[in-house]
């Protein structure tokens, strides 16, 4: 079965209908089965979006939501998306890296939140703290994105040096190395690298690839119902869902889990992973 999703940005939010009427010209289809609001509809969760708009480019380094100058309503947001679900253009409503304080928001226009897509990996697990345990209690699924955490997860890289600079923007990296990078903080480079070569360890004691163990592991985590592997060739397709269906012991999963706890509390619970505290100042798009 073929699941069709789509999202709407939160600088869209304004207009959720003729965001989402232009959605369903360009796919040519009546209706869509998933439909998420892309970011928080805040300032800082536009602000990033509004540099692309403009440039026409990615600009990887900034984000001014001083320069935002209108916010659309998240109730009223909300309220077009539920009336647009009663028409029967959309079949469920999702968001996309929300935190808890947007969860709330939303929940309490009467939405019925099917998912929230956040990025949730071995090296990656802010979302244990508060935003997993949310979903679970509130019954909205978790869909998890960057699974190989860019490539860290097939043993790619072995070094920062590894990395190119483009990638190399994740709170797990110094910032002040990296002119693309704008979370403002200083990493935990030296961990992550020994966090990847723990995993490939186990992968190599147990038979599997690191991959395997990486797609399989969110997938035994409870509340997270898909996991959002990239691909650009069709042969990395197949690879991706055989690993992901590759039988893992509970003995595995609990000792993956034990080796990346230090680095998930070096981390910590933001779980926005392009920004964090940069002089003094929270930026986290998902507080």
């Amino acid at each position: 079965k073929v699941v069709v999703g789509s999202k709407i940005l939160p600088n869209n939010c304004s207009d959720c209908r003729k965001a989402l009427l232009g959605t369903l010209k360009r796919l040519d289809a009546k209706s869509i089965d998933l439909y998420m609001v892309h970011w928080p509809i805040t300032k800082v969760g536009m602000a990033h979006f509004a540099n692309e708009e403009k440039s026409k480019q990615i600009n990887y380094s900034k984000s001014e939501p001083h320069k935002i100058k209108e916010v659309p309503p998240t109730t009223r947001a909300f309220q077009d998306l539920m009336k647009l679900q009663k028409e029967g253009l959309i079949k469920h409503i999702g968001v996309s890296n929300f935190g808890v304080k947007q969860l709330k928001e939303a929940l309490a226009t009467g939405v019925k939140i099917a998912v929230n897509q956040v990025a949730y990996n071995l090296l990656f697990r802010a979302v244990e703290y508060e935003v997993l345990p949310f979903c679970k209690k509130h019954d909205i699924q978790v869909l998890c994105y960057s699974p190989l955490m860019q490539g860290l997860l097939t043993g790619r890289y072995k070094s920062t040096a590894d990395v190119p600079l483009y990638r190399a923007r994740t709170r797990h990296y110094d910032s002040r190395k990296n002119k693309l990078s704008r979370h403002g903080e200083n990493g935990s480079e030296e961990l992550l690298f020994k966090t990847v070569e723990r995993i490939s360890t186990i992968a190599a004691r147990y038979g599997h690839t690191m991959v395997e163990l990486a797609l399989s592991w969110p997938l035994k985590q409870p509340g997270v119902s898909c996991v959002i592997a990239g691909a650009t060739k069709e042969s990395q397709v197949d690879s991706n869902a055989a690993a992901a269906a590759a039988k893992i012991s509970e003995d595995v999963i609990k000792e993956l889990t034990e080796s990346t706890e230090d680095l998930k509390e070096a981390l910590g619970s933001n779980i926005d992973m392009y920004q964090g505290v940069v002089n003094g100042v929270q930026t986290s798009r998902c507080c």
